[in-house]
């Protein structure tokens, strides 16, 4: 084991989220791209495809969502304590505690929208198992 302090692990954190979520979204238009080769001259497709092109939109939206509501909050928040330090110390420079229920919204959908491009694996693998063991 190793000390580390806060603010490196933290470091560690943004690190891996921001990297998960940079080739999660590469991997979601993989996905997306291999589903459509699924495609019938009609333009359908087979209900496991179906599912697994859903899921990676929802990958999308959470992922658009995850930042748009963190920025939105993070934002109005650090803005009610500059204007609260302005109030009390006639400047808004200055250290704030941030509460740690700042982060889990975002937190929250980070996690979902991994469960989501999982999900489109999933689905994926299902079609392909289908195909080899069943020849459909």
């Amino acid at each position: 084991t190793a000390i580390m302090k806060t603010t490196n692990l933290w470091n560690d954190y943004v690190f891996y989220t921001r990297d998960v979520t940079e080739h999660g979204r590469k991997l979601a238009f993989a996905t997306a791209a291999i589903c459509w080769f699924f495609k019938t001259p009609q333009v359908t497709f087979p209900t496991h495809i179906l599912w697994s092109l859903a899921f990676v939109v929802c990958f999308f939206f959470l992922d658009i969502l995850q930042y748009f509501s963190a920025g939105l909050l993070v934002g109005y928040w650090t803005r009610r304590q500059e204007k609260k330090m302005w109030k009390e110390n006639g400047t808004i420079d200055g250290d704030i505690e941030k509460p740690a229920w700042l982060d889990k919204p975002a937190f929250v959908m980070f996690i979902f929208k991994m469960v989501f491009l999982m999900a489109s694996f999933f689905c994926l693998a299902c079609e392909f198992y289908l195909r080899l063991k069943f020849g459909l």
